[in-house]
């Protein structure tokens, strides 16, 4: 560990130890709380994830659209040396790629042990302490070309190889500190020092308000009781944070936290959305990022029924923005030489299976309905991100052009392969039809490729308001105590991943979230109900951040963008759930769902048993459905589970 990393550690650590030296040298009230738990989930739907066979969309033959088309094989001929004179010599390469299948059909996506140990501490009246250990571990349940990494980032934590700084992990286990703060009360006056989650949006499923703090969806994703609010999944970070009641009706409160990204499955792993073959490099990513700290300032106000807040943000936008990688395959240099003042290892594809690839050969994406299958579920434009590669990497620019020279040469009608390109301004292919036989020239050369994908968090200020209101009827009534939230919030030049460019794309974004919550008792032998009933909008990015410009492609089809919604520019959703629990309260009933209105949903009924006070069983069941590939779904449609937690509490 160097110097740098080491003194952030300990800086992090600071309040922890202070508050374990304090308890062993005065007398200080502990009451310690816990609960070890077993956690697991089974797939119940046909299909397993698409991103753990080397391949987001292709498995057996794909036509290489090279073959069958004179001027492409001539080109092909040209590029591999032969006589491009003397057809009938030519050596061509086979007219289907044969996409090895690498998934195991294994049933299990989860099978893991969870431990949590919560302290509270009181020192006086003024200080209190709580530091909460959660030990989480999850056993090999999947081996599609080796034992997955389930949590080594290679980012932070007490060895340096994790995603959080109080975390020692390896790649099938992780033990960190979600809490270790101090509390201090004086009045008016109200501050808490350590490490700590920053919650202020109160929307089920949706963040709007809730901005502070990322998310690591390294254990079970986002897939959770939707109930619980992204409780286990928002990352916490070392942060001071403080409130300050003005009046009687108006609080201000603010925050100086140190920056921690979003986390999201680790390539390989049972719930990873990214394609197998690109390895997503956040320490790269996160080193750059590390020292920067967020801050952010909100006022509340209170006025009987209403509620009111104004909140200012700025911030490193914690999930990130995904750019393309040098590869680093040295192994290949000598054999291509330097194309455009480039060489191979300095574009951004590495040959699977070769010297400098982590894939084994076969494990890579192969063929160009593999690449536009991957793009399309990634929501990116597979097209696109070919000019993209070509305009970022000289090597692969050279390739390009020189395929759009050598092709017009062969090409009796003096067209080739890339009729309408306009290289000086970096775009080469203009069409699926003419992008198809150019990726499939590179496969055709290569095999199959993989390649590094490097986060970057950029900076960002978000504004944002919001209010509730606290409707009173009849007694008995719907309408009687309904509360009606509302929060919005504009972000100037937000970023979002470009598909996959050095330069992010950059667009303002609106959001806005109005929801219904109400606990209604229908019956005097029932314990209340409740309902929330919510509906979100975004105006230039869907509900998993992906930017509405570049969703909507498929195989044959290149992203044109997102259609318009019934309710207008932009993307919206709604979310409806309930909980009953019986007169005994040992069961509750729930039921959530997520309506995305470009064609798809997820579903989750759950029940829970407490049949006393240390033991409780929750069962729940999700589907999910995605109509086409401009669903938010899409990417985890697979995700079909029945789940189980058992848990013991002390």
């Amino acid at each position: 560990m160097n110097k740098r990393r080491l003194l952030k550690v300990a800086v992090a650590s600071a309040v922890p130890a202070a508050m374990l030296w304090t308890a062993q040298t005065m007398a200080v009230d502990v009451a310690i709380s816990g609960f070890i738990r077993e956690e697991a989930a089974y797939r119940i739907g046909q299909e397993p994830n698409p991103s753990l066979r080397g391949s987001a969309y292709a498995k057996g033959p794909q036509t290489n659209t090279v073959r069958g088309n004179p001027v492409s094989e001539a080109t092909y001929a040209a590029f591999t040396g032969q006589d491009v004179t003397n057809p009938a010599s030519w050596v061509l390469p086979p007219a289907q790629f044969q996409k090895e299948d690498f998934n195991n059909d294994e049933r299990w996506n989860l099978m893991a042990t969870r431990a949590e140990v919560d302290f509270n501490l009181k020192f006086n009246e003024n200080w209190t302490g709580f530091v909460k250990v959660r030990g989480y571990y999850t056993a090999d349940i999947i081996d599609e070309y080796g034992k997955p990494n389930n949590f080594k980032t290679n980012m932070t934590g007490l060895n340096g190889d994790c995603g959080n700084r109080l975390e020692v992990c390896d790649r099938n286990y992780m033990i960190d500190l979600p809490a270790a703060y101090l509390d201090y009360n004086n009045g008016p006056l109200w501050v808490r020092v350590g490490n700590q989650q920053i919650a202020w949006g109160e929307a089920l499923f949706f963040r709007v308000a809730d901005v502070a703090n990322g998310l690591d969806l390294r254990r079970h994703s986002f897939l959770d009781y939707a109930s619980e609010e992204y409780a286990d999944e928002r990352t916490p970070s070392p942060a001071i944070r403080m409130s300050y009641n003005l009046t009687q009706q108006w609080e201000v409160e603010t925050f100086l936290q140190m920056f921690q990204p979003t986390i999201h499955p680790r390539s390989g792993s049972p719930y990873a959305f990214i394609n197998s073959p690109y390895q997503i490099r956040d320490d790269i990513g996160f080193d750059d990022y590390e020292d920067f700290v967020n801050g952010g300032i909100r006022f509340n106000g209170q006025f009987d029924q209403l509620g009111l807040q104004f909140f200012m943000v700025s911030r490193h936008n914690p999930d990130p923005v995904y750019r393309w990688g040098a590869g680093g395959q040295t192994a290949l240099d000598p054999a291509f030489g330097m194309i455009n003042g480039q060489v191979f290892s300095e574009q951004v594809f590495r040959a699977s299976g070769l010297p400098g690839s982590p894939v084994p050969e076969g494990g890579g994406t192969y063929g160009s309905a593999d690449w536009m299958g991957g793009a399309a579920l990634g929501g990116l434009d597979g097209v696109e991100a070919l000019n993209v590669l070509g305009r970022d990497f000289p090597f692969i620019g050279g390739f390009l052009t020189n395929i759009a020279g050598v092709s017009a040469m062969l090409d009796p009608s003096g067209q080739g392969m890339l009729p309408n390109a306009d290289i000086a301004n970096g775009i080469w292919a203009t069409n699926v039809q003419e992008a198809l036989p150019v990726f499939d020239m590179f496969f055709s050369i290569l095999g199959d490729l993989d390649a590094d994908i490097i986060s970057s968090y950029p900076a960002e200020n978000v504004f944002g308001a919001g209010g509730n209101y606290i409707f009173y009827a009849e007694p008995d009534t719907l309408l009687d105590q309904l509360v009606v939230r509302f929060e919005a919030t504009y972000t100037p030049d937000r970023k979002w991943t470009n598909n996959v460019a050095r330069d992010p794309l950059t667009q303002n974004e609106w959001i806005t979230a109005l929801a219904f919550e109400k606990y209604h008792r229908f019956s005097q032998n029932y314990p209340a109900t409740f309902f929330s009933l919510q509906w979100m909008h975004k105006t230039a990015s869907d509900f998993v951040g992906r930017p509405l410009s570049t969703i909507g492609g498929t195989v044959t089809k290149r992203a044109t963008g997102k259609p318009k919604g019934w309710l207008g520019d932009g993307w919206d959703g709604f979310s409806f759930a309930f909980q009953q629990p019986t007169p005994d309260l040992k069961w509750r009933y729930d039921f959530s769902v997520l309506y995305d209105i470009f064609g798809g949903y997820l579903i989750q009924p759950a029940v829970r048993y407490k049949p006393s006070a240390a033991w409780t069983v929750e069962t729940y069941a999700t589907w999910m459905y995605a109509k086409n590939t401009e669903s938010v779904f899409a990417p985890i449609e697979w995700t079909d589970e029945v789940g189980m937690r058992v848990g013991y509490q002390f």
